[in-house]
This record gives structure tokens, sequence and C-alpha cells, in this order.
């Protein structure tokens, strides 16, 4: 791994979206890891902290919502850059989760020139 590069860890169950956002991430210069629900992610932070979190809200074993309610009561985890993916743009859902205080909310289908901006924006990325 190039220590010169931001980790981020996307936390997405399927397989399409996440190789889409997986190829543009790589493809812009950072590290990916790679979690398919919400338990995987948690494992993946014990092992290595990433410097920023993009979640899919909806997932099975433990969604987005919880990952990221998990993520607000550790010390460790709590002040990573969050981005929630839903396919969900009703406001309820969204409401929902902004009580989370996400960094970013991005509705599906993702456009993987926003995600890239909002990292370089949250990571002060040239």
């Amino acid at each position: 791994m190039n220590n010169n590069k931001h980790t981020i860890l996307l936390v997405e169950d399927e397989p399409h979206t996440k190789r889409l956002i997986s190829y543009s991430l790589t493809s812009n210069g950072f590290h990916v890891l790679e979690a398919e629900n919400g338990q995987k992610a948690l494992e993946v932070c014990e092992k290595s902290i990433p410097d920023l979190i993009i979640s899919d809200v909806m997932m099975p074993v433990l969604d987005g919502l919880e990952l990221r309610k998990q993520l607000l009561l550790d010390d460790r985890l709590n002040s990573i850059p969050f981005i929630f993916l839903s396919a969900r743009a009703q406001t309820h859902e969204v409401i929902r989760a902004e009580k989370l205080k996400p960094n970013a909310y991005i509705t599906k289908p993702v456009e993987p020139d926003e995600i890239i901006e909002i990292i370089h924006k949250l990571l002060s990325v040239d």
C-alpha cells in the first residue's frame, strides 16, 4: 500500500455499484477497502482505520444506519468522514439518515465524479 494514498472503506452489497465506485476511487489514486455489510465494515475498521467511509444505507446483516450509529459510539472511529449512498430519496428517509450527521448523502444511481468531488472536499485533496 502506498502510504501517500488516502484509504477509503466502501460498504456496499450490490456488486455492480461496488465495482463502479471502487474502480473510480482506485483510478483517482485512493486505496480502497471493501465490505459487503456493516458488520464486515466494523471488522475492517478494527484492523485498519480508514480516512473516509462510504456506505450504502440498505444492506443485510447490519445496515448503513446501524453502522453509522456504532461508529459514532467509538472514540477511535467517530470522526471519520462518512458518506451515505441510498436508492431512497424520499424526504423521511433522508431525514432519518441526516440525524446521524453524515458528511454527505448521495442518491443512487451514483455518479462517480460526484463522489470523487465530495471526497476531495472532505479530505482536502487537490
